[in-house]
């Protein structure tokens, strides 16, 4: 008999190719993925209510504020659906007896690191969102997974690979900054390694991202010339010259992959192969 998954933030980015993915497994009964009503992570009734009519075996906790400059704006409410809103589905697997994967982000460090960051490197975010991710993390229980993961692209959603191949069609010239480094992340890739975790009974903190670095000047040019056109339309510019972000970027975010390697897991694709994989499907290629 399968597993029954609930996924929360059915609907986002990660959540929207999780679920198809999960659907398509065959060590999977059920996937459960109920919508903002009917699972309002501002609510303890409604996250316990929700949680205990659908008795899931894992729960993959997806949901959340991803909006970075929003978060600064309005705190209190990043905190109450990243970091309460974690609780309330914490305490809702308690009480039905199930474990929570829960996902968060290369912004719970501070980007001052020169090497990659190891699983057990101290945290110390710089912005409200790292802040309440991180608050998230607090209430995950030892028994849970935590996965961390940065620059995510995918198929839904809003994100740069997106952004990228709609201004690679455009025709005119881009600057991106190449001081912040970190590490692209398909999600296609994301989600098959968080269901190799959560099927392999682990637990714990986790990073997961795809192998190599680069700076979003790096992954522009790298998209602009897998879709044919002139890299030269991008320019390299600093994070000083940005104009509208209230949000500090972390510095540098590369996530090392360690104790997916120790626990003889695969680690992901060379970020290149699956971003050239995604730019073909977001452009109408094969």
């Amino acid at each position: 008999m399968g597993l029954k998954v609930l996924v929360t933030g059915g609907s986002g980015q990660v959540g929207s190719e999780l679920v198809r993915f999960l659907l398509n497994s065959s060590s999977i009964e059920d996937v459960f993925a109920p919508s903002s009503s009917d699972l309002d992570l501002f609510s303890r009734d409604s996250v316990l209510d929700s949680i205990s009519q659908m008795q899931p075996d894992w729960i993959i906790h997806a949901g959340a504020w991803t909006q970075v400059d929003a978060c600064e704006d309005d705190p209190r409410r990043a905190f109450l659906i990243n970091g309460l809103g974690t609780r309330f589905v914490v305490q809702a697997a308690e009480m039905v007896g199930c474990k929570v994967c829960y996902l968060s982000t290369d912004y719970v460090f501070d980007g001052r690191s020169t090497r990659p960051y190891l699983e057990w490197d101290p945290v110390g975010p710089k912005s409200v969102y790292g802040a309440s991710k991180l608050a998230g993390e607090v209430e995950v229980r030892s028994c849970d997974l935590i996965v961390r993961t940065s620059w995510v692209m995918g198929e839904f959603g809003h994100n740069m690979a997106k952004t990228l191949v709609r201004l690679a069609k455009g025709g005119n010239n881009h600057g991106f900054v190449n001081d912040q480094i970190g590490t692209p992340t398909i999600v296609s890739d994301l989600v098959r390694s968080v269901t190799d975790l959560f099927l392999g009974g682990h637990s714990g903190i986790f990073h997961i991202s795809n192998s190599g670095e680069a700076s979003w000047y790096q992954v522009a040019q790298f998209v602009f010339e897998t879709l044919g056109e002139d890299a030269g339309r991008i320019s390299p510019i600093s994070s000083e010259a940005l104009k509208g972000y209230k949000a500090p970027r972390p510095q540098y975010s590369v996530l090392d992959n360690a104790a997916l390697r120790g626990s003889g897991l695969s680690e992901l694709p060379e970020w290149q192969d699956s971003l050239a994989g995604l730019v073909s499907k977001l452009s109408g290629g094969s």
